[in-house]
């Protein structure tokens, strides 16, 4: 038998305490009274699980104990004693909810045998209870968890807890640093919704916030320290104020009361609202989440927008003034004297490597805005090796280096010409770099069933391996000393893989720090 809170009303003093002491025996917390007024005192005080009166009694009869018992709380059990039953009597009786008659004179098993079947039913009541208490809540998440608006969730909340409870009011508060505000209510007059703000150890609000946990409240709470009701507000009866936790942080508080007199918080209501709590707590985090993440990602759309005009701008304002840089300089380089021909070299030279930078950062731009246009042709490969290492053999003669190709298949690539072009010169070009003088580069191909894959290999400085995955991103060097004397932005091997991406191609490395770095490219092979 469930232990449970038994209040007994008998103004028979001996059939009293012979009810109490054998329900006490049984394990049971008994109170007993000898009126109907008296239980009802005690109900008010506190609550109780099953409710024992006798039918005839001074004062008020047990039936009118009953129903004000039930008043006070609907989910109270209730069982009457009588020796003088009646049929009119026993159906208002079932009317207003007892569920079991003990007939006096009856031995103290038969009254435990009434107060275990009275106890089942409450159980089975209470569970039907939760149970129907479950569905609002299963609806409730699944609606969360597609909830992205913060301001939706506290007015949903705010609606299911007034309407499952039938409370008179129903407020949600959330912190704003130290202060809390309300974001939605109902039953509240719009003032005193838009005027609160209190801080967040104030109140049954700030009593909830700072000891983590549930507070009730019933009776008269007008004197009660923690409870401050707004001028003009109605009385309430009860409240409930619970803290919304959710990653172990407080995030505010969902309060509930109702006014009038009689009125009360079921245990099913208490759990209710503390599982509805946790469920707002976590769609109000998550809502949070979104929206800072939303906010960043406009954030970087407006930069990555900003970054896309300023290389369109950049790149045009310069070219034009740098083209006639170039062709003047080289058309004086041609007429100079010798010591004045070595200086315009070197005016070309810088000029030839900022124009490098301007191409890589057009081929960006195009790449990120889809504006790069391919032409899929059969691509001899042989052909654009030898195209790409005849360009870039006078950079790697002036660093004495030796640049060669070796075995290359008779095989096509299904590519676009221009853009393997750039590929093969990024790779080759970021080979010279990072490789000292009178190093070697080699370049290879190898013809397999689908792919044709080409091997790049050098003697440079090599790439650590906690570093060689991330040579590929954009702006991005192994270490800033390398970018210092070998100059460049990082652009070169990002573009590269981008583009041969584009193909339906792929690109990865492997390098030992010391012993130089091959880089491959695979590229569909043409059948």
């Amino acid at each position: 038998m469930p232990k449970a809170r038994i209040l007994v009303a008998d103004d028979d003093k001996a059939v009293l305490n012979m009810c109490v002491r054998t329900l006490e025996r049984a394990g049971h917390e008994v109170t007993g009274v000898e009126s109907g007024p008296e239980a009802l005192s005690c109900a008010r005080a506190r609550s109780f699980d099953l409710f024992i009166t006798d039918l005839r009694m001074p004062q008020m009869t047990g039936l009118e104990a009953c129903r004000a018992m039930h008043d006070l709380n609907p989910h109270v059990g209730m069982i009457i004693m009588t020796a003088f039953g009646s049929m009119e009597s026993a159906i208002e009786a079932l009317e207003i909810g007892v569920s079991q008659f003990v007939l006096k004179p009856f031995r103290p098993g038969k009254l435990l045998a009434a107060v275990e079947r009275a106890l089942a039913k409450r159980q089975r009541e209470w569970e039907n209870a939760r149970l129907r208490t479950l569905v609002p809540l299963l609806d409730l998440s699944r609606a969360f968890m597609h909830s992205t608006d913060l301001a939706s969730i506290p007015k949903c909340v705010v609606r299911i807890a007034k309407e499952e409870t039938q409370a008179s009011s129903a407020s949600v508060m959330l912190l704003d640093g130290d202060v809390l505000t309300i974001h939605a209510a109902e039953g509240l007059p719009p003032d005193v919704v838009a005027e609160t703000r209190q801080k967040a150890d104030e109140g049954i609000a700030g009593y909830a916030i700072v000891h983590r946990e549930p507070l009730v409240l019933e009776g008269d709470l007008k004197h009660d320290a923690r409870f401050q009701p707004q001028e003009g507000s109605k009385r309430i009866e009860t409240a409930v104020s619970l803290p919304l936790i959710h990653k172990n942080e407080i995030l505010g508080v969902l309060n509930v009361s109702k006014m009038g007199k009689g009125s009360t918080f079921t245990k099913a209501n208490v759990e209710f609202l503390s599982i509805l709590a946790s469920q707002a707590a976590a769609a109000i985090d998550n809502a949070r989440l979104f929206r800072e993440i939303q906010d960043a990602y406009e954030r970087l759309e407006e930069l990555d927008h900003l970054k896309s005009e300023f290389i369109s701008i950049a790149s045009h304002e310069l070219r034009a003034p740098l083209t006639v840089l170039l062709a003047y300089a080289t058309l004086l380089g041609t007429q100079a004297p010798g010591s004045m021909r070595e200086h315009l070299d070197q005016v070309v030279g810088s000029a030839m490597q900022l124009k490098s930078v301007i191409d890589e950062m057009i081929s960006l731009q195009r790449i990120d805005t889809g504006q790069t246009q391919m032409n899929l042709t059969h691509v001899d490969i042989k052909s654009a090796l030898n195209h790409a290492v005849d360009e870039l053999k006078p950079l790697a003669k002036s660093k004495e280096q030796i640049i060669s190709v070796g075995s290359i298949p008779q095989a096509t690539v299904r590519a676009d010409e221009q853009m393997l072009d750039l590929i093969l010169r990024n790779l080759v070009s970021n080979a010279i770099k990072f490789t000292p003088e009178e190093g070697t580069i080699s370049l290879s191909a190898e013809s397999r069933e689908q792919e044709i894959i080409v091997t790049l290999r050098d003697t440079g400085v090599g790439i650590p391996q906690e570093k060689l995955g991330r040579i590929f991103e954009r702006f991005y060097q192994a270490e800033k000393a390398l970018r210092r004397e070998h100059g460049g932005i990082g652009l070169g091997l990002a573009i590269a893989r981008e583009m041969a991406e584009l193909m339906d191609g792929r690109i990865w490395a492997e390098s030992e720090v010391g012993k130089g770095s091959t880089f491959y490219l695979s590229l569909p092979r043409e059948q």
